[in-house]
């Protein structure tokens, strides 16, 4: 019987799922609505993974959260943030590998997308470089001297978490509230009367074309994302910045973020001076490299090669 791996992406919007062989060629790849109550979470994963294959030897799970392995990754907990914070902090290894019978591996979404691209996209070779993943909310993670960095809180990369209202004696702005790319298709979509507020090409095809409603929201989107990149390369002066999530295959995306960073550096001459702009490249793997790190992630472990930093 040939071995297989079952990979599951939880994200704020959807849950995607797939099956892979021992060379990691994806078979079957599909995506359900992720719930939004704690009831029905936990009867999507029962459905997912009470029925695998008895080919299946390993599932690697990919979570919008803060992944607490303790000493092993297959036994820690998530403290879920964002669209899922209903969960609060809840052991997901232990409850999916009593499901299923099978050894799980649990990772932060963004360092899953970021150890796929580390291991086979376009971080790999590199020493220093990041992922910023543009969804729901804004991922990250980090690769410091080639190695994926957790933290000693295993929070390194929360990227959503910075905070942008630094001089307003308001309640914080964050990253994660204002910079959303699935609040900025719905914004232009209700701009530009699209019937489904969720149709990213359709969008797209309005911010392309240059449409008066459209360019406004998505500039504004991009220079949110390119003060964010300005931030972290004035502090961590990295070779290379990915950009992962499903709108990271459009071009316009990335030349419109690049376009936002050089105007930002010229506005001031300390940004210029002291700031240099990474290589900006779209993610290789895009919408499927969580699923892909959550398979690499398990590999990795059942092989004894999976190290925190």
């Amino acid at each position: 019987m040939e071995h297989r791996y079952f990979s599951i992406d939880i994200g704020g919007t959807a849950t995607k799922y797939a099956h892979f062989d021992r060379g990691g060629k994806m078979q079957e790849h599909r995506s359900v609505a992720t719930p939004t109550n704690k009831e029905d979470f936990l009867k999507l994963l029962d459905q997912l993974v009470g029925k695998l294959e008895d080919s299946v030897v390993g599932i690697g799970v990919s979570v919008p959260g803060i992944v607490d392995p303790i000493v092993d990754p297959m036994e820690g907990t998530v403290t879920f943030t964002g669209a899922l914070s209903f969960m609060g902090t809840f052991d997901l290894a232990s409850y999916i590998r009593l499901a299923s019978g099978c050894p799980v591996f649990i990772g932060n979404d963004a360092n899953c997308a970021t150890l796929a691209e580390l291991w086979q996209g376009r971080l790999k070779g590199v020493e220093n470089g990041a992922l910023i993943t543009l969804g729901t909310s804004v991922g990250g993670g980090l690769v410091l001297n080639g190695h994926l960095m957790s933290g000693r809180h295993f929070q390194t990369g929360q990227v959503s978490a910075m905070v942008t209202n630094f001089d307003e004696p308001t309640p914080a702005t964050t990253v994660g509230a204002t910079t959303s790319a699935v609040k900025m298709i719905e914004d232009v979509a209700v701009a530009c009367k699209i019937k489904d507020a969720h149709d990213g090409w359709a969008v797209f095809e309005k911010i392309d074309e240059g449409d008066d409603r459209a360019w406004p929201i998505f500039s504004a989107f991009c220079r949110r994302v390119a003060l964010l990149l300005i931030n972290l390369q004035a502090v961590l002066d990295l070779d290379r910045v990915l950009l992962g999530g499903g709108i990271s295959s459009q071009p316009s995306l990335l030349a419109e973020i690049d376009y936002q960073f050089e105007a930002l550096q010229r506005q001031d001459p300390r940004l210029l001076a002291d700031v240099t702009k990474p290589d900006l490249l779209a993610a290789r793997f895009g919408n499927q490299a969580n699923l892909r790190g959550a398979l690499d992630g398990l590999l990795m472990h059942l092989n004894h090669e999976f190290t925190q930093y």
